[in-house]
C-alpha cells in the first residue's frame, strides 16, 4: 500500500532577498483598509511587503530555495482579501511541487487564524481542504511518534470542511478523495477515498474547471485495481489520460502535451457557447481556441482564426456541427495576429469554401516569417505541423486602420494594434453581443519566448483599447487568458503593469539582471485591493520583466553583483557533467543521490540542469533517470496551470507526456456553467 505522497525532507528556510548596496529596507504602512498594507522601499521605488504576522514562514533556516510564484502568492494573500480559490490552489500546488508544504502549512494555519471569521462557509471549507492537502503530503517528514496523530488531525480538518458545506462542495470531495486514496491502509479510509471519488465521478457539471477530474479518474484507477477490479481500473486510467508510469506528481490542468498532436490548453475536446447560440468556443484542438460566430441575419458562419492545422480545424468544426447541424457554412474569416496556432488552418476553410473572405491585420509578413523559423522543440507544435500551412498566409483584406464592417447583419468594428504579442495584432469587436475577441494581445510571455517579439510599452495602449469597448466579453486566444484578464481584471492588472515597466526598467538600468528583478518580488502598493488581477500579474510577471531586460540590454547583461553576468561565459551542460565526474568524483548513483537532495530541497531547476548534465555525461542509468524525471514532473506541475511552454519544453526535455482526459462535459452553455470556483462573497478587506 502506497505511504502518503512521496516527498522529500524538508530543509528550506527563508531566502534573504539580496537587495543592492543603498538606503536600508524601510517599513510603512497604508493604513485607509482593513489590514494596513506594508510598503518596502528599494531602489527609491514603493513595493508591497508581506502583512505583519507573515514576514516569516516556516523553519528558521536562511538558504529556503526561491520559487517566485511561492514569495508572491505568500506576500498577496497575507492580507486576506482574496475572493478567488484558484489563487489559494495554486499557492498550494506550488508548495507541494517544490517540497516547501512546512512554509504552507505554517502559512495557512496563520492565515486561517487571523481571517477564518472573515470568510463565508464554503471559502473557509476550501482553505481547510487546501490545508489538509499540505499535511497530507508532508506526513512522511513528520516524526514517527507524531505521524499518526498528525495524520488524524488532517482528516478532522477534512470532517469540519465538509460540515460546513453540506458534503455539496466538489473541491472539499476532491481533496477528500485524493488524500483517503493516498494514505496507508491501516487508516481504513479505502471506502472513504472511493465514496468521494465516485461522487464527483457522477457529477461532470461540478468540475471546477476542466482537467480538475484527471485525478479524480486517476485515482478511481487505483481504488479498483486495488479492489481487485483491472478492467474498471483500465477504465479510469484510460479516461484520465495518464501512462502507466506516471509519477506522483499531481496534474489537475488545462494543458495536455503530446509528440504527434503538440499541445492544447484544454484536457479534452469541448465546446461553450459564450453568447447562446451566437458565439461558439471550441476548446482542445489544437494549442488555440477556435470560434464560431452565427451572423445576426443567420446567413453564414464567421471563423474567428483558424486554429493550428487543417486536421484539427476540421475537427473543430466537424465538433460544432454534430450539436448544430443545421449552421450555415463560414463565410467570413477573421484573423486576430499571424502566429502558426491561428493561421495555421486556413487551407481548411478555403478548402471548404473557395468564397472565403479573409480579413487580418495589414502588418502580417514579419510575423509569418518568424513562424517560420526553426525550432529544437516539437512537442509545442505537433509533428503534423510544417512552414507550409502558414507561409502562402494573405488576408483578402488587409486591415490598416480602424473599420467598420457588416457581415451577415452583423456590425463589426476591426482595430489594428501594435501592442502585445506581435506587431500585427487586430481586436475583433462585436458591439451588439457586446464582445471583443483579442487574440494573443496579452499572452504573458508577450512573444513567442523563443524569438525576438512583442512589444510591451505598447501593450498598455492595447489594453485601453480593449477596456474602452465596455465588452462584457473578452474573448482571448487561449482559454486561460480568457480566464485571467477579463474586463472587470483589466483596469487593475493595467495600473501593475505599468508600474512594472516602470519599476523593472529602473532596476536594469541600474545593473540589475532579470534573474535579480525576479527576486525582488514586485509587487505595486495597493495592489492587495485588486484580488481579481491577482492571477494575471503573477502569470506575467517575470515574463514581462525578461521582455523589457531583454530590450534594455546588449549580448551581455550585466547583474546586481557584477560577479556572474550573463553571456560572459560559454558553460553548457558538458561542463557541469565534467565538474560531477572528474572534480567532484561522482558515480552515477552518487550524481543522482545529490541531485535527489536538490529535489528534497526545492532546488528544482538546479536538479533538472544537473541531472541532464549526468545523463550526458555518464549516459542514461535507471537512478539518473529517476531523478531527472521527478524534477521534470515538479517542474511541469509548478508551471501546468499559467506556463505552457515551460510545460512543454520541460515535457520535451524528459519525454514526458500529457495526454487528452476523457471528456467530462464536452458542451457546456453559459447557465450551466460549475459554481465551484465562483468568489467568496465574505472575506476580510471587502
Amino acid at each position: 500500500m502506497r505511504q502518503p505522497m512521496a516527498t522529500q525532507t524538508l530543509t528550506a528556510g527563508l531566502l534573504a532577498l539580496a537587495i543592492a548596496s543603498g538606503p536600508a529596507l524601510a517599513i510603512e504602512s497604508i493604513s485607509n483598509s482593513t489590514t494596513a498594507e506594508q510598503i518596502k522601499n528599494h531602489a527609491h521605488i514603493e513595493v508591497m511587503a508581506p502583512a505583519k504576522g507573515f514576514e516569516t514562514l516556516g523553519p528558521d533556516d536562511p538558504d529556503r530555495s526561491f520559487h517566485s510564484d511561492i514569495l508572491y502568492y505568500e506576500t498577496i494573500l497575507s492580507y486576506g482579501r482574496n475572493d478567488d480559490i484558484r489563487n489559494v490552489f495554486l499557492l498550494i500546488n506550488a508548495y507541494i511541487n517544490a517540497n516547501q508544504q512546512a512554509y504552507g502549512i505554517d502559512f495557512f494555519e496563520r492565515y486561517l487564524d487571523r481571517y477564518s471569521n472573515d470568510l463565508d462557509e464554503v471559502f473557509r471549507a476550501q482553505h481547510l481542504a487546501a490545508l489538509a492537502i499540505l499535511r497530507a503530503t508532508h506526513a512522511d517528514s513528520v516524526p514517527l511518534h507524531r505521524r499518526i496523530g498528525w495524520v488524524w488531525d488532517t482528516f478532522d480538518l477534512l470532517d469540519e470542511a465538509l460540515a460546513l458545506t453540506g458534503a455539496r462542495d466538489p473541491l472539499v470531495h476532491w481533496s477528500a478523495g485524493i488524500i483517503y486514496t493516498r494514505v496507508p491502509g491501516f487508516f481504513f479510509r479505502f471506502d472513504d477515498a472511493l465514496a468521494h471519488l465516485t461522487w464527483l465521478a457522477g457529477r461532470p457539471e461540478l468540475e471546477p474547471l476542466p482537467g480538475m477530474y484527471r485525478e479524480v479518474y486517476r485515482h478511481l484507477s487505483e481504488l479498483h485495481q486495488r479492489n481487485g477490479d483491472p478492467g474498471l481500473a483500465q477504465k479510469f486510467r484510460d479516461m484520465s489520460g495518464f501512462e502507466a508510469d506516471a509519477s506522483d506528481t499531481l496534474f489537475m490542468n488545462w494543458f495536455t502535451v503530446e509528440e504527434q498532436n503538440g499541445s492544447q490548453m484544454s484536457a479534452y475536446p469541448r465546446l461553450e457557447e459564450i453568447v447562446p447560440g451566437r458565439i461558439f468556443a471550441l476548446f482542445g484542438f489544437g494549442f488555440s481556441d477556435v470560434y464560431f460566430v452565427l451572423s445576426k441575419d443567420g446567413s453564414q458562419l464567421i471563423a474567428v482564426d483558424a486554429g493550428t492545422t487543417p486536421e484539427r480545424l476540421k475537427d473543430a468544426h466537424t465538433f460544432l456541427l454534430e450539436k448544430y447541424p443545421d449552421l450555415p457554412e463560414v463565410g467570413t474569416l477573421i484573423i486576430t495576429h499571424a502566429h502558426w496556432d491561428h493561421i495555421g488552418g486556413v487551407h481548411y476553410l478555403v478548402a471548404h469554401n473557395p468564397d472565403l473572405k479573409i480579413y487580418g491585420q495589414s502588418d502580417f509578413h514579419e510575423t509569418v516569417e518568424r513562424v517560420k523559423r526553426g525550432h529544437s522543440y516539437t512537442f509545442f507544435r505537433g509533428a503534423a505541423f510544417h512552414n507550409g500551412l502558414v507561409a502562402d498566409y494573405q488576408p483578402d483584406v488587409p486591415v490598416k486602420v480602424n473599420q467598420h464592417i457588416e457581415v451577415g447583419g452583423s456590425p463589426i468594428v476591426l482595430v489594428p494594434q501594435a501592442g502585445g504579442e506581435t506587431e500585427d495584432s487586430l481586436l475583433v469587436h462585436f458591439p451588439d453581443m457586446s464582445t471583443v475577441f483579442v487574440g494573443d494581445v496579452l499572452m504573458p510571455y508577450y512573444g513567442e519566448p523563443w524569438v525576438e517579439e512583442g512589444l510591451v510599452h505598447e501593450t498598455a495602449e492595447t489594453m485601453e483599447a480593449i477596456i474602452s469597448t465596455g465588452a462584457d466579453h473578452v474573448l482571448h486566444g487561449h482559454r486561460p487568458l480568457s480566464l485571467m484578464y477579463t474586463q472587470d481584471s483589466l483596469p487593475a492588472f493595467l495600473d501593475a503593469y505599468e508600474w512594472l515597466l516602470e519599476a523593472t526598467q529602473r532596476h536594469v538600468e541600474n545593473g540589475y539582471s532579470a534573474n535579480d528583478v525576479k527576486r525582488l518580488n514586485l509587487i505595486p502598493p495597493g495592489f492587495s485591493r485588486h484580488p481579481e488581477a491577482y492571477l494575471g500579474y503573477i502569470a506575467a510577471r517575470d515574463h514581462l520583466i525578461e521582455r523589457i531586460a531583454d530590450n534594455l540590454t546588449g549580448i551581455w547583461q550585466e547583474e546586481r553583483t557584477g560577479k556572474d553576468p550573463a553571456g560572459l561565459d560559454t558553460l553548457t551542460q558538458v561542463e557541469y557533467g565534467r565538474m560531477l565526474d572528474l572534480y567532484l568524483n561522482l558515480s552515477p548513483s552518487e550524481a543522482a543521490a545529490v541531485i535527489s537532495r536538490m529535489i528534497g530541497n526545492g532546488d528544482l531547476e538546479l536538479a533538472f540542469k544537473f541531472a541532464n548534465a549526468a545523463e550526458a555525461r555518464y549516459g542514461p542509468s535507471p537512478d539518473l533517470i529517476e531523478v531527472r524525471n521527478d524534477a521534470a514532473d515538479r517542474l511541469r506541475g509548478k508551471a501546468q496551470f499559467t506556463d505552457p511552454f515551460k510545460l512543454v519544453t520541460y515535457s520535451e526535455i524528459a519525454n514526458r507526456t500529457l495526454k487528452p482526459m476523457a471528456p467530462v462535459r464536452d458542451h457546456i452553455r453559459p447557465e450551466h456553467k460549475s459554481s465551484a470556483l465562483q468568489k467568496s462573497h465574505t472575506h476580510s478587506g471587502q
